[in-house]
């Protein structure tokens, strides 16, 4: 992913592309259950080309970590990616995909990595039920839509 889309000054869209309708679900603010809870609260953004999300969370530690994440369609990789940063320094890149049968993806850096998300949404939209894993461990997590 490059830092900056400079290159294409002269070509910047007016509208956000296409892609990006696939995480308007997502609007909205969620309670998230399991190994690390908290909550994310999700807005579009910038004329729709940027999915926000603002997170507080605890982590297995027991430290609160609150942090910020922007998504969106990413030119060089033709995928769905954001940066993440929080209040313990993180500065962290992930890969964003949701599938036509709810399926939702996200991999920490490129997509394929074997650190990732693997989730369900319900039929009703409002509750993603999955999986973080990595080589060694991961854990479940329950995210409910509280409203939105």
């Amino acid at each position: 992913m490059a830092d900056s889309n400079n290159h294409r000054v002269a070509e910047l869209p007016l509208t956000p592309h296409p892609a990006m309708t696939r995480l308007r679900h997502l609007v909205g603010t969620w309670k998230n259950e399991g190994a690390v809870p908290g909550t994310s609260v999700y807005r579009m953004g910038l004329g729709g080309h940027y999915l926000i999300q603002e997170f507080e969370t605890t982590t297995p530690r027991g430290r609160t970590l609150t942090g910020i994440e922007y998504v969106t369609w990413d030119d060089d990789t033709q995928t769905l990616r954001s940066h993440l940063m929080a209040d313990d320094g993180s500065n962290f890149t992930y890969t964003h995909q949701v599938d036509d049968d709810g399926t939702h993806w996200t991999w920490f850096g490129d997509k394929g990595s074997d650190n990732f998300f693997k989730g369900q949404l319900s039929e009703d939209g409002r509750v993603i039920t999955g999986r973080w894993q990595w080589p060694g461990g991961g854990f479940d997590v329950v995210s409910r839509k509280t409203n939105g």
